[in-house]
């Protein structure tokens, strides 16, 4: 029986996707998993394989065509299978008023001939707002790459700021895609989730000397703070389910059995949080490799994961900080907040002072979910893996 390709969700609060390109034709036999066509959401640029093998049988959105979130934009089935496309999905051949508005525009706003341009050039276009009927190839088969597109964004810039514009005490500056769906975001779950936070003191010295101890056993995988807070972020999930929910109404909640963990990181486009799938099942080599292929797609604005994070982890280690709380991504439950590891004199119960690397650990916990002392449980448990990285 033939099944459906999907427009993947690529992320909460996202209605619509664009198919950028379709890497097989329609009669091309595939394999299960292979890489079939190429999506674009407001957030990032996704790839879809195909759900089993045969043939690609019918291609419902072309290059170009948008697509609601979680319908058929094509078919893979067996050879000379028929398929209804009036029962696919239930909208498809019924557009609503909002869509033939956004057909009517776009064929004033886009070329009438196809464009041969990379999946990142035209993310970029569209992030930035420019017409592919500005762009030029500066490539002997004419594909517009995203050198091609900066370019232009960069002469835009320019003649922007010979004439910015200004009011009469600053300069008026126009907010990305991806910082809008943010903000608006963040409002909502500052608004509406109750934050209850919990700070600790982690003595990071035993992680410090585990992490080189692992990484001068290890010749390709180089163990980052980062990946081991995330391995013990995911253990203490498995220990606490409670925490590794959603808020759905007054009545209930959603404790999922899955435990996907979003990594906030700071792109060109803006913060964006790829997700580690699945990651109380995976080594800490394995998480590690997985973390750095996911925030280098994320900074060329790829995501390679097409499922929702349940928990975040916002580390700003790196940036010199002492202490920091992170609001909750909806529709998570909670959010990790990491701060940077410092030299610091500390006291022990027989009252001996000794110098250790200390990290501040910050939980958002939506209080409708639990209470402090739940939030307060779960966080010590991150603790004391983190100081004790033998037990994980």
């Amino acid at each position: 029986m033939a099944e459906k390709i999907i427009m993947p969700q690529g992320g909460q609060d996202l209605k619509f996707g664009t198919v950028v390109q379709w890497l097989k034709k329609e009669g091309d036999a595939v394999k299960k998993e292979e890489l079939i066509c190429e999506v674009e959401t407001e957030k990032a640029v996704f790839e879809v394989n195909s759900p089993r093998d045969g043939i690609l049988i019918k291609i419902i959105k072309a290059d170009g065509e948008e697509a609601e979130i979680l319908t058929a934009i094509g078919y893979v089935g067996d050879k000379g299978e028929q398929i209804d496309l009036n029962e696919s999905n239930g909208q498809e051949g019924k557009p609503t008023q909002e869509k033939l508005a956004a057909q009517m525009k776009d064929k004033h706003s886009e070329p009438s001939i196809k464009v041969k341009i990379s999946p990142k050039a035209r993310k970029i276009a569209r992030d930035f707002g420019v017409n592919l009927n500005d762009l030029v190839s500066s490539r002997a088969d004419g594909k517009i790459t995203a050198e091609d597109v900066q370019r232009v964004i960069r002469k835009k810039e320019s003649d922007r700021a010979a004439q910015p514009a200004q009011t009469d005490h600053g300069t008026v500056v126009e907010i990305g895609k991806i910082q809008k769906i943010s903000a608006r975001r963040l409002q909502q779950s500052w608004q509406q989730a109750p934050h209850i936070f919990v700070t600790v003191s982690v003595d990071m010295t035993e992680a410090a000397a585990f992490r080189k101890e692992f990484n001068q056993k290890q010749a390709n995988t180089k163990l980052s703070f980062n990946d081991l807070i995330v391995k013990v972020a995911a253990a203490a999930l498995n220990e606490f389910p409670q925490v590794n929910v959603s808020y759905l109404d007054e009545d209930t909640i959603m404790q999922w059995d899955d435990i996907h963990i979003g990594i906030a990181t700071m792109t060109e486009q803006g913060l964006l949080v790829p997700v580690l799938e699945n990651a109380a099942a995976l080594s800490l080599i394995e998480i590690s490799k997985r973390i750095k292929e996911l925030t280098e797609a994320a900074r060329l604005g790829k995501e390679l994961s097409s499922q929702s994070s349940r928990f975040t982890i916002s580390n700003l280690g790196m940036y010199d900080v002492d202490h920091f709380t992170a609001i909750i991504n909806p529709p998570e439950s909670a959010i990790l907040a990491v701060s940077s590891i410092r030299k610091m004199p500390r006291v022990d119960e027989e009252g001996n002072v000794a110098v250790c690397e200390m990290m501040e650990i910050t939980l958002s916990l939506d209080h409708r979910i639990g209470d402090g002392v739940l939030a307060a449980n779960f966080i010590n448990k991150i603790k004391q893996f983190l100081e004790h990285p033998d037990e994980l």
